[in-house]
């Protein structure tokens, strides 16, 4: 099977953003706020293959497993991947918090 790679457009960077930002505040203009800054995070401090793994799972809501036979991964490096992207995305989004 072949893996086709997802590339990030504004778009769809905003829509996977949107998924990990807890939108608890009623606030638009500061989730707007953040989820730009989520995903400027997304291109720039993920490596090659977290981004790949994250995109699938949030964005396309491919299977943890599903995304490991496509990539040729464990589904625990999967799972690790996936991980350790949201912990950054989740230091870059408290950081800018107030």
């Amino acid at each position: 099977m072949r893996c086709e790679r997802v590339y990030l457009s504004d778009d769809n960077s905003d829509l996977i953003a949107f998924s990990l930002y807890q939108h608890g505040s009623s606030n638009r203009p500061e989730r707007e706020r953040m989820k730009k800054i989520l995903a400027r995070a997304i291109r720039y401090e993920l490596t090659d293959r977290q981004r790949d793994c994250i995109t699938m799972y949030y964005l396309e809501g491919i299977k943890m497993k599903d995304i490991a036979v496509m990539l040729h991964l464990s589904n625990s490096t999967v799972s690790r991947h996936i991980k350790s992207a949201t912990r950054k995305l989740q230091k870059v989004a408290s950081y800018y918090q107030r």
